[in-house]
């Protein structure tokens, strides 16, 4: 049985403080998608919000080097700590990437895709409060990673099917440009998340 007694849990708390970001920067992605209007607000506020996760990332690692038990080995709780700031990091470019290449209003497909990163980064914050106790969260743990795996394949698909239709022959150079960069950006941000839920499920199978 994996206990967390005198094992610093909290921890956990800033993981989902910065999965707690990451939903913030995906939810900003989205809106800009359907309201340009919001476009320079959230070019800034996805930057404050780039630097609060870069901070808590910051005191995630100096903890670490302060205390000598954490809640699970220190090279798993790395790896979740940089994975996770790096799925900030992706919705920093692809805000930034909407205002970068003056993308206008999206498609239906790109928003979608936007959707489900939002749906994800709201399951990262569920599964970091459930690491908290992993034995008696096993099961809703696996769950919920593997929803977090269909969604990436869902967004797989939705990039693939995006790029085969700019490049179909109808859509001017600078509209491929243009969302072939976004949808990269957001097929990394995708790919990131994945990443997360797949370092938490061999958490799961060391510590359940």
């Amino acid at each position: 049985m994996f206990s967390l007694v005198n094992k610093h849990e909290e921890f956990f708390d800033y993981l989902v403080t910065n999965a707690e970001y990451f939903h913030k920067g995906a939810q900003m992605a989205r809106e800009v998608m359907s309201d340009v209007s919001k476009l320079e607000r959230y070019s800034k506020d996805v930057r404050d919000l780039k630097h609060q996760s870069d901070a808590v990332t910051a005191e995630i690692l100096a903890r670490m080097k302060r205390v000598f038990i954490t809640p699970i080995d220190r090279e798993d709780f790395y790896m979740l700590t940089s994975n996770l700031d790096a799925c900030v990091d992706d919705m920093q470019d692809v805000v930034l990437s909407l205002k970068l290449y003056h993308a206008g209003l999206a498609a239906e497909k790109p928003v979608r895709m936007a959707d489900i990163l939002v749906e994800m980064s709201s399951e990262m914050i569920i599964l970091f409060r459930l690491l908290k106790d992993i034995d008696g969260n096993e099961a809703e743990i696996a769950k919920r990673a593997l929803h977090v795996n269909e969604l990436e394949s869902e967004a797989d698909e939705i990039y693939r099917d995006v790029i085969s239709d700019l490049f179909d022959g109808s859509h001017e150079v600078m509209e491929i440009i243009r969302w072939k960069e976004i949808m990269e950006a957001m097929e990394t941000a995708a790919d990131q998340a994945e990443s997360v839920a797949d370092i938490i499920k061999e958490v799961v199978m060391k510590y359940a």
